[in-house]
């Protein structure tokens, strides 16, 4: 009809309008798991959609007497509770492979980390059934309320479930409990399974006419009981479940079900579910439940996109032409996040791995770091005794032990290397060689709620006393961002690592030149009081070190009794710094 308008140049605006019509606010709808097509159509007919996912399932490929701690994937919204229908899609078996990153703990906060655990034998970790669950509380909700639950239900999934607690001391097991995906509200029809295709419309129901067009299309897998109450004396059919469809046995393989204001659907996998989908919501749902259809019927053809007041026409082309420039950008942007990954994911390893899977970013760093020859000593020997890696530098050779483990070290795990570099000593004939032992503790933390550093005392002192070096992968992980920073060298660390105890990879061409006990202008201006140890001046470079973290910093002005000026080394003196710090912020200054 807007075709016709007599106005030329705004043919284009309409011919784009009425293909992407203002989508109508209510009924708020969200889809779990559906196909494309599925939302292509609802957002056709100008209804509001939302996607959800109880998650997939994942390819974990336990072996023999390994383990992972899972997450769980699913998606929906936070206000899922404010939704008026919510349609689910359990007839789908999404697999996707293990990967870490989807499954790191390293945004944990608090003391505490909650886990589930897969192990052998299980290759396939299905957490659908534990995402059914939680959302069921969410249904339960929703269904106090006029609302329309709509579930396309395939082959029951059955999941059992251990819930592992990790704290500072450790993982352990805390529960187990076993779901299953069928049981999305509380009053669910109970089934059995049974699988077929043949299926009859059941006598006396509005939807029948839908139907038809769909019956050779059907397939079902559970066959659901009629649910009885008491009364009159006796168990009788409840009047507010009613079956839709048949099998050839007439046994319930679909129905509808009042649970208070709530209409729920049960339907069995359908092949064009697209098209049984936008016949039910074009006819037989604003019938049944017209208060959830508001745009439904009586003038709801004014928003429908065929009938603009002035100027809508082109306001709504300039908001669609936004919303594809803001999708191309963020685009561009993720698949930029997901080239970074791949080109730094030793980085991340460091952090979480163990075993042979740590040695070989860590390998790969201390590459990056500038040594020349780093071997692998697995790839050479062996014998289990021997070091991880080993390299060969001009100070000597430095043999390196690496571990990943759940909680601390042993004072065993700790001293190992000694051991090993008194045997290299005395192969070699000399006394150059150094030992080194690098821990990815706590791996299942996110490093900040790690213990820091996770040696006693005695370990480190017994390291000084037998000239060993002891540091975390945590550590490394910190040292790359310092370096790209320019606060730390890659010499400085190479040289760090030959160091004995505890070794902290911090710069050592700095000299200390007092604390910022007051600062003002939201940190930019820090008051010091300078000892004579040496002169500051405009352009110098400072490190700033509060609560174990390294920031680089510029001084672009100083006062001194009120006057700028270009240098000082004693007294009270104001400066102005390229960077806000915090009060109580250590300053170094770093020597060229």
């Amino acid at each position: 009809m807007f075709g016709k308008s007599k106005q030329k140049e705004v043919q284009p605006v309409a011919e784009f309008v009425n293909k992407q019509p203002e989508v109508h606010q209510h009924p708020m709808i969200c889809l779990f798991d559906f196909n494309d097509d599925v939302l292509q159509e609802l957002e056709r007919l100008q209804f509001n959609c939302t996607q959800g996912s109880f998650g997939s399932c994942i390819r974990v490929n336990n072996e023999k007497y390994a383990e992972k701690l899972m997450k769980l994937n699913h998606d929906y919204p936070k206000n899922l509770h404010e939704f008026d229908i919510l349609m689910l899609d359990m007839t789908g078996n999404k697999i996707e492979d293990f990967s870490h990153d989807d499954h790191s703990l390293d945004n944990n906060k608090g003391s505490k980390a909650h886990a589930l655990l897969s192990r052998f034998p299980e290759k396939i970790f299905d957490p659908r059934p534990f995402s059914v669950n939680i959302v069921s509380n969410e249904i339960q909700e929703i269904i106090k309320k006029k609302s329309i639950v709509i579930a396309f239900c395939g082959q029951e999934h059955n999941a059992d479930y251990e819930f592992v607690e990790i704290t500072s001391r450790g993982s352990e097991v805390t529960g187990k409990c076993s779901y299953s995906n069928l049981n999305f509200y509380s009053s669910v029809a109970s089934s059995s399974k049974r699988h077929g295709n043949k299926s009859v419309i059941a006598k006396g129901n509005k939807i029948s006419s839908i139907f038809e067009k769909h019956l050779n299309e059907i397939e079902y897998s559970n066959v659901f009981n009629h649910p009885t109450i008491w009364k009159d004396g006796k168990y009788q059919n409840s009047e507010d479940f009613i079956p839709l469809l048949l099998n050839d046995r007439e046994e319930i393989i679909s129905y509808a079900h009042f649970v208070d204001n709530c209409l729920v659907l049960v339907f069995p996998d359908i092949n064009e579910k697209s098209q049984f989908i936008s016949e039910l919501f074009k006819t037989y749902l604003p019938d049944i439940m017209p208060d959830i259809f508001p745009y439904h019927g009586e003038f709801g053809w004014l928003d429908n996109g065929e009938y603009l007041l002035p100027n809508e026409g082109e306001l709504l082309k300039q908001k669609s032409d936004l919303g594809i420039e803001y999708k191309k950008n963020l685009q561009k942007i993720e698949q930029e996040i997901k080239k970074t990954r791949e080109q730094y994911s030793f980085l991340h390893e460091l952090i979480y791995q163990t075993g042979d899977d740590l040695v070989k970013p860590i390998q790969e760093y201390l590459v990056w770091l500038g040594f020349d020859s780093v071997v692998d000593m697995d790839e050479k020997v062996t014998d289990i005794f021997e070091e991880d890696l080993q390299i060969e530098t001009d100070k000597g050779l430095l043999v390196i032990e690496i571990k990943g483990i759940g909680g601390t070290s042993t004072d065993k795990a700790c001293s190992q290397i000694s051991k090993i570099k008194y045997r290299r000593a005395e192969q070699r004939g000399k006394f150059d060689v150094f030992g080194l032992y690098i821990v990815n503790h706590q791996r299942y933390l996110a490093p900040k709620n790690r213990t820091n550093p996770p040696f006693t005392e005695n370990q480190i002192n017994d390291a000084k006393l037998e000239k060993r070096g002891l540091i975390t992968a945590y550590s490394l992980y910190e040292a790359y961002f310092l370096i790209q920073d320019g606060i730390l060298t890659k010499e400085e660390v190479r040289d760090s690592l030959f160091d004995f105890g505890l070794i902290t990879l911090e710069p050592r061409n700095t000299i200390s030149i007092g604390v910022s006990n007051e600062v003002f202008k939201n940190g930019e201006i820090a008051i010091l009081n300078l000892t004579d140890t040496c002169t500051i001046k405009t352009g110098s470079t400072l490190i700033g070190k509060k609560d174990g973290k390294l920031s680089k910093l510029t001084i672009n002005s100083i006062q001194l009794n009120g006057s700028d000026v270009d240098d000082a080394n004693i007294g009270e003196v104001g400066i102005a710094l390229s960077m806000p710090i915090k009060k109580g912020t250590e300053l170094y200054l770093q020597e060229v």
